[in-house]
């Protein structure tokens, strides 16, 4: 289990998710859009970086060097996608590094981190593997999408961090 970086994160979170979020909603509501999907995937996995106190890959692969990060609006399934040309690499970085999940709120205020352990993700990529093999016969295939549900991430998972109403209320105590 990572030592957290908790306090650290959630100053992240306040200033670059939840305010920077809160500033555009004004705006967006102004001109009829959602603030749904105006906070990108870098930086919940910069905020999961801060967080587990690990690094950006400097190549193609997971996102973290010992982690790739998903998120999902809560209850939803998580979504990973492999193209053509890396797909295979991809997947085995995917086998090789455990997984955080970031559940949000549509409007950010509500957030649950999970962590599951690459072991708990194998029989899912193992039965994706001919999956994708199988996709990219096909010429015109560029990507392949699978995803993992939330309830699986809630039974397989660990939570470490909780965040309801933009006020950090739970994390994974160390020990």
């Amino acid at each position: 289990m990572p030592t957290l970086q908790v306090q650290e994160a959630y100053s992240f979170y306040r200033r670059f998710i939840l305010e920077y979020s809160q500033d555009k909603a004004e705006i967006y509501q102004r001109y009829g859009f959602t603030v749904q999907g105006s906070v990108g995937s870098k930086d919940w996995e910069v905020f999961a970086a801060i967080l587990v106190n690990d690094r950006a890959r400097r190549r193609d692969g997971a996102d973290l060097i010992n982690y790739e990060v998903k998120s999902a609006v809560i209850g939803s399934s998580f979504e990973y996608q492999y193209h053509r040309n890396h797909g295979l690499d991809k997947l085995a970085d995917d086998k090789s590094v455990d997984h955080i999940f970031i559940a949000r709120s549509e409007a950010y205020t509500n957030i649950e981190v999970w962590l599951v352990e690459r072991a708990k993700m194998l029989s899912k990529f193992d039965k994706w593997l001919p999956e994708l093999l199988q996709n990219y016969q096909a010429e015109a295939r560029q990507r392949f999408r699978r995803s993992v549900t939330y309830g699986f991430v809630k039974n397989q998972g660990v939570k470490l961090l909780e965040i309801s109403d933009g006020v950090l209320t739970y994390f994974l105590e160390s020990t």
